[in-house]
């Protein structure tokens, strides 16, 4: 008797019509937002906090983001300026570039706008911690924001209610989006951004009645999360220049016709929101024009490298140009040396990325992480993603069925062969695996998510009868243990033990069992 009880109730739980009525309906949706906005206040108070300033002092103290050390003290030497001095730093001396080369950083834009709320908390005397919180805090709400975004990208594209909010709910509990929130960095705003171009992209290819109105909107969204990461660049580029192809291939060039009547029409329809975009345009146009536009046409670079500018002794300082400098001239005077080098073995370099992207998109990786993730865990989440990967090799061309599916596509494809391709120039470069993390996958992530359930409908839909029935069990059971497993407070609570991970005063309230701290 008791064997066929606890299948009865697996299957139960695996009622397909009953999981859709759960995902379509708003309270689900809103439980997600008000939880993960929860989870990143807790994170944002209890994580420890780098102790910085904004003249030079960086220590590298093993954060919950990468370079928050650097964020937070670029954004307090915004602060410590005068309110006219403006963004624009050109008598920056030696020693501040232990925060990265900052006179022509072209990603200045975060610190600059954040610097002004943390300029009043200085005048009132808000204490240092106080000022990390806010900032944390501040990327939750904007974190949360992007959920809200992304919900409404995937129903733009053309999919169920019920994907849509899966899809929010596998990012917000996916550990990297989690905790990049609760974190000072310019990757949670830049990312909330991008989904905003990408949805006003799929809006544009959904209907063109708007067309000129959202791919203006998708093109200053776009520069917008450029300016305050210019690496997506190329991935804006991709995403609007797809999107407009598609248009045109299907309604011809007269949707984008007589540019001035449409536009003189729609001032005088909305004119307060016309001129909010059009300030907005302006004011990103001048960003991108005066530090982008400048680097290429001064340095030939985006980003110009740190002995452009200044003395290459000077840059030793800053800790990302030291250790690449130490690196290749290691891996080039090997070279020179006939030291015998490991042949570079292709099908290892391309298992070795998956794992570190994999592991680090759900798991903290960090430069002093010692840690290692359960063996059955990852097992659970390997053969999870082999199934995933197996679903959309083999409905591939289902996922094809529409020109927003296939917009999606290439945008998802095109980054993540990028990435790739970024990775493998390093590793050959520098003999290393520098930017091996998965959090330079989020910005398309939901998209990735989305064709992950597309391709595993389709699969099991094509899969006869009896092998749905002897597989339903299993696979309840495998999705239940790595939605557990891999869900983001308890990636990091299960590993983060000891006093080095947290603050004070998330010491004093958390259990120890959290921690892993005996009171």
């Amino acid at each position: 008797m008791a064997t066929t009880i606890a299948p009865r109730h697996v299957r139960g739980f695996a009622d397909v019509n009953r999981l859709v009525r759960l995902l379509e309906s708003p309270w689900t949706f809103r439980i997600t937002i008000a939880l993960f906005v929860v989870v990143g206040a807790v994170l944002s108070v209890a994580i420890h906090m780098p102790v910085v300033d904004g003249v030079g002092h960086v220590p590298y103290s093993g954060t919950i983001a990468p370079d928050e050390n650097r964020h937070i003290a670029n954004i307090l030497y915004y602060a410590g300026r005068s309110v006219w001095a403006g963004p624009v730093i050109t008598d920056a001396p030696a020693q501040l570039l232990s925060m990265g080369e900052i006179e022509r950083f072209p990603s200045y834009v975060y610190y600059y706008l954040t610097s002004f709320p943390v300029k009043a908390m200085l005048d009132v005397g808000a204490p240092y911690s106080a000022i990390v919180v806010a900032l944390r805090f501040l990327n939750v709400l904007i974190a949360a924001a992007g959920l809200l975004v992304v919900h409404r990208l995937v129903r733009t594209m053309g999919m169920a209610l019920w994907v849509a909010t899966l899809v929010v709910v596998l990012l917000a509990a996916t550990g990297r989006y989690e905790w990049q929130a609760a974190a000072v960095t310019y990757d949670t705003p830049a990312n909330t951004l991008f989904f905003l171009c990408l949805l006003y992209c799929a809006r544009l290819i959904r209907s063109s009645a708007h067309g000129y109105a959202d791919l203006f909107r998708a093109l200053v969204l776009g520069g917008a999360a450029i300016a305050v990461k210019y690496t997506f660049v190329p991935f804006v580029l991709v995403a609007v220049a797809v999107a407009f192809v598609l248009v045109v291939q299907r309604d011809g060039l007269r949707t984008f016709a007589h540019p001035v009547q449409r536009f003189r029409r729609v001032f005088a329809e909305h004119p307060v929101t016309s001129a909010l975009w059009s300030a907005l345009f302006v004011v990103t146009l001048a960003v991108l024009v005066e530090r982008i536009g400048g680097n290429l046409l001064l340095y030939g670079q985006f980003n110009p490298s740190c002995p452009k500018l200044h003395t290459h002794q000077e840059c030793l300082a800053f800790d990302i140009y030291r250790r690449n400098y130490w690196a290749e001239r290691t891996h080039d005077l090997a070279i020179a040396n006939n030291v015998p080098q490991t042949p570079f073995d292709v099908f290892e370099f391309v298992g070795s990325w998956i794992s570190a992207y994999f592991q680090s998109m759900f798991f903290y990786r960090g430069r002093n992480t010692t840690w290692q993730v359960a063996t059955w865990v990852q097992v659970a989440g390997a053969v999870t993603f082999v199934i995933a990967l197996v679903a959309i090799l083999t409905a591939f061309r289902a996922l094809l069925r529409t020109r927003a599916l296939v917009w999606g596509m290439v945008v998802a494809g095109s980054y993540v062969v990028a990435m790739f391709l970024f990775n493998l120039r390093t590793f050959l470069r520098l003999d290393n695996e520098y930017a091996f993390s998965g959090r330079y996958l989020l910005p398309v992530l939901p998209l990735v998510f989305a064709f992950m359930v597309l391709a595993g409908v389709a699969l099991w839909r094509m899969l006869p009868v009896g092998w749905r029935r002897a597989l339903i069990v299993p696979g309840v059971l495998l999705a239940a243990a790595v939605f557990v497993t891999y869900l983001g407070p308890v990636a990091f609570f299960t590993y983060a033990r000891g006093e080095s991970w947290y603050t004070p005063i998330a010491l004093h309230l958390l259990p120890s069992f959290l921690t892993g701290v005996s009171s």
